[in-house]
C-alpha cells in the first residue's frame, strides 16, 4: 500500500512540475535584449524525434511481447487523420515562444486556462457535446478570472499588463490546442488502433511539420549549424519538458483521477508565479493571485460540481431510506 500511495505521490509531483517548467524554462532562455538565442522551432522537432523514439521503443516491446499478434491499422485515413492535431499542436508549440516573451511565464501558464473554455467550445461545435447549466456559469468565472488576473492598477500604464500581440496570439492558440485536442481524441478511440502505433503516427508527422518549416526557412541549407546553435543546458531541459510531459500527464490519469489532474494544472499557476516573481524578477501583482484563485475555483467546479452534488444527492437519499426502514 505505501508503495502505491509513492507512485501516486511521484505521478502527481511529476505533472506539477513538467506543467510548470515548460514556461519558466521558456523564459529563462529569452535573452535581456528580450530575444532567444537559439532558434526555437528547434526545440518542438527535437521533442517531437524524442517522443517519436519513445513511441516507436514501447510499441516494439509491446509487439514483441504480443507475439506479433497486435492490431495495427495502417489505412491511409488513419494515417492523414493523425496529420491534423500533428500540424495544430506543431503550430501550437511554436506560438508558445512569442507568447512567453510577450506575457511571461506566470501569465502565459494562467492563460493556460483558457484552454478549457476553447475546448468545451470546440467539443460543443465538432463532438455536439452538451454542457450543463453550472458548467456554463464557471466557464463564464474562469474567463473573469482571466481577466482579473491581467487587470493592471497602476496609474499611468495600460488596463491589460500584457501586448495586445500576445493576448491575440493566446486566443489563437487556445483555439488550436482546443481543435487539436477535439481531432486527437477522435483520432485515439474512433480508429481501433494500438495506442503506441497511434503515437508513432502523431509524433512524425509532427516531426515533419517542424522539419518542413525549416526547410522553407532555407537557414538550415545556408547554415546546418543552425539547429545545435545557441542550445544551452537550459534548451535541453526545456526538450525534455515537453518530451516527457505527456507521459507525466498519462501516469497521473492511470494511477491518480481527474480530480488530481486538475489540481496539478491549476497548482502549477502558483508555483509558476512564485519563482517568476522570485527568480525571474517578475513584478509582484495582487490581481495575479485573485485571479489566479477565481480561475482556480472555476475549473474545479467545471470538472466536479455535478458529481459532488450527485454524491450529496445520493448521500441523503441513502439518509432518507435508512429513516423510513
Amino acid at each position: 500500500m505505501g508503495g502505491y500511495y509513492s507512485v501516486q505521490a511521484v505521478a502527481l509531483c511529476a505533472q506539477l512540475l513538467l506543467a510548470s517548467s515548460i514556461s519558466l524554462l521558456t523564459q529563462a532562455t529569452i535573452s535581456q535584449e528580450g530575444t532567444y538565442k537559439y532558434k526555437t522551432m528547434t526545440v518542438p522537432l527535437f521533442a517531437e524525434l524524442g517522443k517519436l523514439g519513445v513511441s516507436i521503443l514501447l510499441f516494439f516491446t509491446a509487439y514483441v511481447q504480443s507475439n506479433g499478434k497486435m492490431l495495427v491499422e495502417f489505412s491511409h485515413r488513419t494515417v492523414f487523420t493523425a496529420a491534423v492535431p500533428g500540424a495544430l499542436y506543431f503550430l501550437s508549440n511554436n506560438l508558445n515562444f512569442i507568447i512567453i516573451r510577450e506575457l511571461g511565464a506566470s501569465n502565459f501558464q494562467l492563460l493556460n486556462n483558457l484552454k478549457v473554455l476553447t475546448t468545451a467550445f470546440f467539443f460543443r461545435l465538432i463532438m455536439k457535446v452538451d454542457l450543463n447549466g453550472l458548467q456554463w456559469r464557471m466557464l463564464l468565472l474562469l474567463t473573469i478570472g482571466c481577466l482579473v488576473s491581467q487587470s493592471n492598477q497602476r496609474s499611468g500604464q495600460h488596463f491589460l499588463i500584457g501586448s495586445v500581440l500576445g493576448y491575440t496570439l493566446k486566443i489563437i492558440n487556445s483555439c488550436l490546442t482546443a481543435i487539436g485536442s477535439v481531432y486527437c481524441e477522435k483520432f485515439l478511440k474512433h480508429i481501433p488502433n494500438n495506442f503506441h502505433f497511434q503515437n508513432i503516427l502523431l509524433y512524425a508527422w509532427g516531426s515533419l511539420f517542424a522539419i518542413f518549416a525549416l526547410l522553407i526557412e532555407g537557414e538550415i541549407f545556408s547554415d546546418g549549424m543552425i539547429i545545435v546553435r545557441g542550445h544551452t543546458w537550459l534548451t535541453f531541459l526545456l526538450i525534455c519538458s515537453y518530451t516527457f510531459g505527456g507521459i507525466a500527464t498519462s501516469a497521473v490519469i492511470k494511477y491518480l483521477d481527474s480530480i488530481a489532474k486538475t489540481f496539478a494544472a491549476t497548482g502549477s499557476s502558483f508555483l509558476v508565479a512564485t519563482v517568476s516573481i522570485v527568480k525571474l524578477w517578475e513584478p509582484f501583482r495582487i490581481e495575479l493571485i485573485w485571479g489566479s484563485l477565481i480561475a482556480g475555483v472555476a475549473v474545479d467546479v467545471y470538472y466536479h460540481g455535478e458529481l459532488l452534488l450527485d454524491k450529496k444527492k445520493m448521500s441523503i437519499n441513502d439518509q432518507l431510506v435508512e429513516k423510513v426502514l
